[in-house]
């Protein structure tokens, strides 16, 4: 029977990610291996917060719960006996799909790069805009839910920074797993100090040692003359602030224009529409045409045909 994350962590459904972190610290601190903890119970924990920690596995098991594709479910359980190696293009491609990382356990990341170096989320946001503003430009203000800077400990997390004695500053440390080929040993993000490589002798009380807290904001962008319908404008650092102090997403927004009943856009150019009696369009006349900007009088040459373009 699939096991319950929230229940592993003592949490109920719905709880916030600065709970998920704080549950989550304290059964890894209680149940780890090195410090007399159940080795299965610890690998659960671990497992449960990788889920409910990542904003998108989180939305993909509060829907699916873990028999969802992501977490291995869907079918009977266990590794299927009828594969070829080299669908994986090779043994060491075998390891990554099931772990994440290298035979071995041997990645790339420099010392205590976790999540210090992992910028804050992307946000996205939808605005629907008149056709006079995307022609002018204007300034939008909307609210919006998304992490800043902790103020209280000024984005560090807390005071005190020390090397974290599990990993000793590596921000991983050595797992061994039971696999088909039988056990490998991997490197895998520290629990003490999720990734960074230090922990702090006091730990800040207001965003349990993230650097940032999520809050409700305004959120202000300019949006510039002429932007046109289904643009997306990106807008560097108003996204999620990251942990302790590491670098803020950014914010996509998706343009839509209003529908216009005098004037169409054709790239840079307005496009209307003008009626005139057919004697005038054969002996040439002048009207007042109405643009974006107020009216023109157009000259309009003699023996002119129907739906001929003319530009002002």
């Amino acid at each position: 029977m699939a096991k319950d994350y929230y229940e592993i962590l003592g949490l109920k459904k719905g709880a916030s990610k600065a709970d998920i972190k704080k549950a989550y610290r304290a059964k890894a601190k209680e149940h780890h291996p090195d410090k007399g903890g159940d080795e299965k119970v610890f690998k659960e924990i671990n497992q449960a917060y990788e889920t409910l920690g990542d904003d998108q596995k989180k939305t993909q098991y509060d829907q699916y719960g873990s028999a969802g594709p992501q977490f291995g479910g869907g079918g009977r359980g266990g590794f299927s006996a009828n594969f070829n190696a080299s669908d994986f293009g090779g043994f060491e491609d075998i390891f990554s799909s099931f772990f994440g990382g290298g035979m071995g356990g041997q990645g790339s990341r420099g010392k205590g790069q976790g999540s210090r170096d992992k910028r804050g989320s992307d946000l996205e946001v939808s605005v629907k805009l008149s056709f006079e503003d995307a022609m002018n430009g204007t300034t939008k203000v909307f609210k919006a839910s998304r992490y800043k800077s902790c103020q209280k400990c000024e984005g560090k997390g807390g005071s005190g920074q020390k090397t974290c004695q599990t990993c000793k500053g590596s921000g991983s440390v050595a797992q061994k797993f039971q696999t088909p080929f039988g056990m490998v040993q991997q490197q895998t993000t520290c629990t003490s100090c999720l990734g960074v490589g230090f922990e702090f002798e006091t730990t800040c009380g207001t965003c349990h040692g993230e650097g940032r807290i999520e809050s409700k904001d305004y959120v202000e962008i300019k949006i510039p003359a002429g932007v046109d319908d289904g643009t997306t404008l990106r807008f560097k650092g108003k996204g999620d602030m990251g942990r302790q102090g590491a670098a803020a997403g950014d914010l996509y927004v998706h343009i839509q224009v209003e529908f216009s009943s005098k004037f169409q856009r054709d790239g840079l150019n307005i496009v209307s529409t003008l009626e005139i009696p057919i004697l005038e369009a054969i002996v040439g006349c002048e009207k007042p045409v109405e643009t974006f900007w107020g009216k023109v009088d157009l000259k309009i040459p003699e023996k002119t045909p129907d739906q001929r373009v003319l530009r002002i």
